[in-house]
């Protein structure tokens, strides 16, 4: 695909958006206890939380539905580390799962996102989970445990379907060290072509990401442009302080196709600052009205089938 101005690229994917009799839109409504932690939907990221705060408000998962049928919801749990002492000025630092620790999980149907107005009369309940508890004792099963994950599914129906990861590679069956070093080198390529304002090889890096979310939600043409500003601006920011590649975890998704690098969201000890648990590990510092700000950008890459060669790493922007 040859590289597309700003505005060819806004088109593109307006194009592509299709609108139904009815527009259905999945949610997750999650409330937890005593745990961080990540949601995630056929097998990307939907929803996370480092800290002991309750939201009310659910979270789309549309993006992660690509077609009708099966869709895998899977959370992990993690410990609250030194949270309690950070909110209340004492207590001990948590380093496994509690005996009351807890998740629920609601999923929720709106028939029509066009004309959702209400929960009690727009939202449809269509599973509800809550995390086990061990039948002998009543206590969360994964108690003591410094991690506990747990996946359930449910059926979704929604009118489209678009294709994804599924045509690349499983990352987890290659030379793990060899495809670290060479996810590093492609993430310092990515940083050259932010030091070097390369618009439009950066858009195009999001075109797939773009078209998946805009489709998936039914957006209209503002809604895409806005979400491609939200790519474009940074590009331009001046003297941006690319901070080092270091301290981060190689993270999979859908199923070993799509590989990132993000900061770890548990640890125990000071190595990592704690406003970085989770975050990318791709991010720089800027001025903006004198102040020092923040920029977090998530890499994602993947091989596709046909331009796998063996010991060759020839990355695709995972879709």
């Amino acid at each position: 695909m040859k590289l597309l101005t700003k505005e060819e690229l806004i088109d593109s994917i307006a194009k592509q958006v299709k609108h139904y009799p009815k527009d259905p839109m999945y949610y997750l409504r999650i409330n937890q206890l005593n745990c961080i932690y990540e949601v995630l939907v056929n097998d990307e990221v939907v929803d996370e939380n480092y800290s002991l705060a309750q939201y009310a408000s659910a979270t789309e998962i549309n993006k992660a539905i690509l077609k009708p049928g099966t869709q895998t919801v899977t959370y992990m749990l993690y410990p609250i580390g030194d949270l309690i002492k950070e909110e209340y000025g004492e207590g001990k630092t948590i380093t496994t799962l509690l005996d009351n620790t807890e998740i629920s999980i609601d999923v929720i149907r709106v028939n029509d996102v066009n004309t959702y107005e209400s929960i009690t009369e727009d939202e449809k309940l269509v599973l509800k989970h809550h995390s086990k508890k061990n039948t002998d004792t009543g206590k969360f099963a994964g108690t003591g445990l410094p991690y506990y994950e747990y996946s359930f599914t449910f059926e979704a129906k929604v009118p489209y379907e678009i294709e994804g990861s599924v045509n690349a590679i499983d990352l987890r069956k290659l030379d793990q060290e060899k495809l670290e070093s060479a996810v590093v080198y492609q993430y310092k390529k990515v940083q050259k072509l932010y030091k070097a304002k390369d618009v439009a090889s950066l858009l195009d890096m999001e075109y797939y990401n773009f078209v998946r979310l805009a489709v998936t939600e039914y957006r209209d043409k503002q809604y895409i442009k806005e979400m491609v500003d939200q790519i474009y601006v940074p590009i331009l920011i001046e003297d941006k302080n690319f901070q080092p590649l270091k301290n981060y975890k190689v993270s999979y998704q859908g199923n070993g196709r799509i590989i990132n690098l993000e900061h770890p969201i548990f640890t125990l000890d000071d190595s990592i600052d704690k406003r970085l648990y989770g975050k990318p590990a791709f991010w720089f510092l800027f001025k903006k009205n004198n102040k020092t700000r923040v920029m977090f950008r998530s890499i994602l890459l993947s091989i596709p089938e046909d331009k796998h060669k063996k010991g060759e790493f020839n990355f695709g922007y995972a879709r």
